[in-house]
């Protein structure tokens, strides 16, 4: 998951009346909830789940892109299977399927909880080795005290409304993994406690784990009509009550600019010579530096050239646009337009000019029924967590699977830090996570089928 924009909101109404929730959705009345064990469950889990090499590489066209995927998928689906889940798969793209039948007295609509298997590329995440940090109490906390590795409230915000929780690291040297591993042990840990307690009644439930989300290969391989459900949640999100229900609009564009440099310099002058380098340069440098990444934050987009290579007489320059409105992401199409412009001007030797642009995915709001991101609001407010709408300063696999006719946002699951090696999982926001999936999964069986 990327940086988050967060703005507190209040659960809004839903087509269920705060005055309908009954005893059939209070699923803790059902059943006998007991939060230490159950974070222990989810500790225990996520440390076997990091054991897993499964960093995700980006040089190759092959899903998963990495082994220690598959190896993670098969054991995923072993235990799936052990606690009660039907029909469980693992396709030859390492994308695992599973089904937690209906056991509810009339129909309701299909959900689905997804995370995703592999981590990021920006540290290893071989040989991790978790580390428990049980009630904290505000100190620092020492990741790695030779490598001078420390999380503190200072350099992790969050940590200052952490005390009492517990804390889980890794040991220097690599990522933890709770991006999204912390996704993966919520799922397993609801499906293990709806296979205890078969008196809770619910509609079909559907999960899946997929491959490759750091580099989103993976997503372009889930096939969403044989999958079956009506809505999903991914649960790859930080913060407690964080529910993200907007994305950036993302597109890539690719300038080419064609020269000739086959020439000595020393007999350019009056010749045919033309810079290839020299136009992709002045075409970066046109580019507006108050759009770049590191000039915008909050709701304002940007451009970012990522990559410029150049070939004996051709230079490509690829980059991104990233902005969550349709209107602010044709402003920068124009920006990089009219800078590509202007250096083909400038350059009338040159040749072979060319200008693309390709969509990557869409703002995931517009994808979204109201009725999947109130409920979500409804479930934390019902376990006295406090909603927060967020606004994703990237993309996420809801991105591309809303699009595809499974609209889905996502949910907190408790990671901090992500793609570094202070990256941290708290097993308190863990376990709030548990609970709003739980209340989720009571009150869409209460709602009418589509």
């Amino acid at each position: 998951m990327n940086k988050l924009i967060t703005t507190a909101v209040m659960a809004s109404a839903v087509c269920l009346p705060l005055t309908a929730l009954s005893q059939e959705t209070d699923w803790k009345s059902a059943s006998r909830y007991d939060k230490s064990e159950t974070k222990k469950q989810l500790a225990q889990r996520l440390t076997e789940y990091v054991a897993f090499d499964t960093q995700a590489s980006d040089q190759t066209d092959k899903v998963p892109s990495t082994a220690g995927q598959m190896k993670l998928a098969k054991a995923l689906a072993k235990e799936l299977k052990k606690n009660g889940a039907k029909d469980v798969k693992v396709d030859k793209n390492g994308i695992v399927t599973a089904e937690i039948p209906s056991n509810s007295a009339h129909e309701a609509p299909v959900i689905a909880f997804i995370a995703h298997m592999d981590t990021a590329l920006e540290a290893s995440g071989k040989d991790v080795k978790p580390q428990l940090h049980k009630n904290y109490q505000g100190a620092d906390i020492i990741i790695n005290a030779e490598k001078k590795l420390i999380i503190n409230p200072a350099n992790s915000p969050q940590l200052a409304r952490a005390r009492g929780h517990d804390i889980i690291t890794a040991s220097g040297g690599t990522l933890l993994g709770a991006d999204d591993k912390n996704g993966i042990a919520i799922i397993m840990t609801m499906v293990q406690y709806l296979h205890d307690h078969p008196e809770i009644s619910h509609g079909t439930v559907k999960v899946a784990f997929t491959p490759d989300e750091e580099t989103g290969a993976g997503r372009e391989k889930f096939d969403v009509a044989s999958f079956g459900a009506d809505y999903a949640y991914t649960l790859d999100g930080g913060d407690l009550g964080q529910l993200t229900n907007e994305t950036f609009n993302a597109k890539a564009f690719t300038a080419v600019f064609e020269g000739t440099r086959a020439i000595h310099p020393g007999e350019a002058m009056n010749s045919a010579f033309s810079d290839n380098i020299l136009m992709a340069s002045d075409f970066h440098t046109l580019l507006p530096r108050h759009r770049r990444p590191e000039t915008t934050a909050d709701r304002r987009g940007y451009i970012w050239v990522d990559a410029i290579t150049t070939k004996e007489d051709r230079t490509e320059v690829k980059g991104i646009l990233r902005a969550f409105s349709d209107e602010e992401m044709q402003e920068l199409v124009n920006e990089v337009t009219r800078a590509f412009n202007t250096v083909k001007g400038m350059n009338y030797k040159g040749k072979n000019f060319e200008l693309t642009f390709t969509d990557q995915y869409k703002n995931m709001k517009e994808a979204l029924p109201e009725q999947v991101v109130s409920l979500a609001q409804l479930a934390m407010k019902n376990e006295d967590i406090t909603p927060v709408l967020n606004a994703a300063r990237g993309g996420t696999d809801g991105s591309s699977l809303s699009f595809k006719g499974l609209p889905t946002p996502d949910l907190f699951a408790g990671q901090y830090n992500i793609h570094s090696e202070l990256e941290y999982a708290d097993v308190d926001v863990m376990e709030a996570s548990l609970r709003t999936v739980l209340r989720l999964i009571t009150l869409w069986n209460m709602q009418q089928p589509n």
